[in-house]
């Protein structure tokens, strides 16, 4: 009697656990896009997608293609949302970096654009890139500010050494 008791209990959770899921299913809306790049700087696959900063998916592959001069690289992205998501044809993919040591993403701008939205597999126009700062470049710049805030300070002195009043 304990087993049958145990059975049916088991049986009734698994059929409601069933019922939970189809009748409010978690739904995905999945879209998948791709955008060609003269340059990818280190993009690789599972970097994050954004629109407007928000997360919206993730890059699924990224190919060199050197023969191919108007698509040297090619990255394909995987839009994943609860909610509907719908891109206009003429937005624009740009890989950004997440800050100075940050890896690379790409960022979808919208923003100016005012088309029907793209099909699924279908192609969005690339940014040009922009000319990033090396980090050494980033640690040249820091050096010469804090020369400058030096050299703005020593000016303060007064030649024996002690600064000179304020009043």
């Amino acid at each position: 009697m304990l087993r049958r008791s145990t059975l049916a209990l088991m049986i009734l959770v698994g059929l409601a656990a069933v019922a939970i899921v189809f009748i409010n299913p978690q739904r995905y809306h999945r879209r998948d896009l791709k955008s060609c790049f003269d340059d990818v700087d280190g993009l690789q696959a599972g970097a994050s997608v954004r629109i407007a900063g928000v997360v919206v998916g993730a890059v699924k592959s990224v190919r060199a293609e050197p023969q191919n001069k108007s698509c040297p690289a090619e990255v394909e992205m995987a839009l994943s949302t609860t909610y509907e998501i719908s891109v206009p044809k003429d937005s624009m993919a740009e890989v950004e970096r997440d800050g100075l040591l940050g890896g690379p993403y790409i960022s979808i701008d919208s923003t100016a654009a005012s088309s029907a939205p793209v099909e699924n597999y279908g192609y969005l126009k690339s940014k040009p890139r922009k000319p990033a700062l090396s980090l050494g470049d980033e640690l040249k710049a820091l050096d010469l500010t804090i020369g400058l805030i030096r050299a703005t300070s020593e000016t303060k002195q007064s030649p024996g050494g002690s600064k000179s009043p304020d009043h």
